[in-house]
């Protein structure tokens, strides 16, 4: 997999807010993408970011699926402004932020507003299957955001692994303290999650970890799913993933 363009794919999405959504710029609108359906509401200026949106939705879906189903009642606004955005999400003072999921929605900013002016295909649609992967996971385990006990590795690595992103840096701080870092050097923070998730499925395969996706939805907590599907607590495969870290960086 090529490098991701890492200024269109640190979202920020590792978490919901409970504050109510701002409200749609626009009537919804249903599309279908595979045996999926979904609502998109965006307002008249950004009906050129909509259709971008719409051919997109049908690959991204697809690839956030790879964990679980996502289900129906999906709702993706497109919120014409940056500053629309960090309403909608309830988080502010992060610039980088293109979009912010919910177990039931994606708020995303539209690409005509970001740094560029524009999204490529293939950012865009890993910003999608990113978020709809948060989705997947969140109404797997009927909650927004770390809900359950659900470490940010695991959330935003599962996004990120879903949406086939790439990123340079990672490190045992990021893993034991991501929230402190988060505005401080997002990108390690997100290269980090990528990193242990990797080294899950390398560890104990991609069936094992849709399995326990799947516990989730059963209603185990994280801690307690994680072991029993994987054989391992969470504490020691963090330690493992640790010791991995430094024996990559000492490795010449």
């Amino acid at each position: 997999m090529r490098s991701a363009p890492l200024a269109w794919l640190l979202l920020a999405a590792s978490a919901c807010t409970h504050l109510p959504a701002v409200p749609a710029p626009g009537p919804a609108e249903r599309v279908e993408a595979g045996a999926t359906s979904l609502e998109l509401r965006y307002g008249p200026a950004d009906a050129e970011a909509a259709a971008q949106v719409r051919r997109l939705l049908p690959a991204a879906v697809l690839a956030a699926e790879r964990w679980g189903p996502l289900g129906a009642g999906v709702v993706l606004t497109i919120h014409p402004t940056h500053g629309e955005l960090e309403s909608a999400a309830g988080r502010q003072g992060r610039p980088w932020m293109r979009a912010w999921a919910r177990r039931d929605g994606v708020e995303l900013q539209s690409p005509r507003t970001w740094s560029r002016g524009h999204a490529s295909d293939e950012a865009l649609g890993q910003v999608l299957a990113h978020e709809l992967t948060h989705c997947v996971l969140f109404r797997s385990a009927a909650r927004d955001g770390g809900g359950r006990e659900i470490p940010l590795w695991f959330r935003e690595g599962l996004s990120s692994v879903a949406a086939g992103e790439r990123h340079a840096r990672a490190s045992a701080e990021a893993l034991a303290a991501p929230e402190e870092l988060l505005r401080s050097d997002s990108k390690l923070v997100y290269g980090t999650a990528d990193r242990a998730f990797r080294y899950l499925l390398e560890r104990h395969g991609e069936e094992r970890a849709r399995r326990l996706v799947a516990a989730l939805g059963r209603g185990r907590p994280f801690p307690e799913a994680f072991r029993d599907v994987l054989g391992v607590t969470v504490g020691d495969f963090e330690s493992d993933f640790r010791s991995r870290l430094s024996a990559l960086a000492v490795r010449p």
